[in-house]
């Protein structure tokens, strides 16, 4: 997966926040953009809070394994997903 997003990304499960998706970031209760997405966020809380970067990749292989396989979906997510702000400094 390519990091480097010409578009910001939910910080959770790597939704590109492009034209398609913008309207899926998360608001913050004050009503700005929170940097997470309605799947994964919603009223100032994760949605799954005991979720760990193990389950999201699960979350995520399906929808990535349509276009490149599974066996590379779960291998790139493994390695994308860490660097998002909610699983960096987690262990998983």
């Amino acid at each position: 997966m390519n990091q480097a997003s010409a578009y910001p990304v939910c910080q959770s499960c790597g939704l590109p926040f492009d034209e398609e998706h913008r309207h899926l970031v998360a608001p913050l209760p004050d009503g700005s953009d929170s940097t997470y997405c309605t799947y994964c966020f919603r009223d100032g809380a994760f949605l799954d809070p005991d979720a760990t970067v193990e389950d999201m990749i699960e979350v995520g292989v399906p929808h990535l394994a349509a276009k490149v396989g599974e066996e590379t979906a779960r291998v790139e997510l493994g390695r994308y997903l860490p660097t998002l702000d909610r699983w960096r400094s987690s262990a998983g």
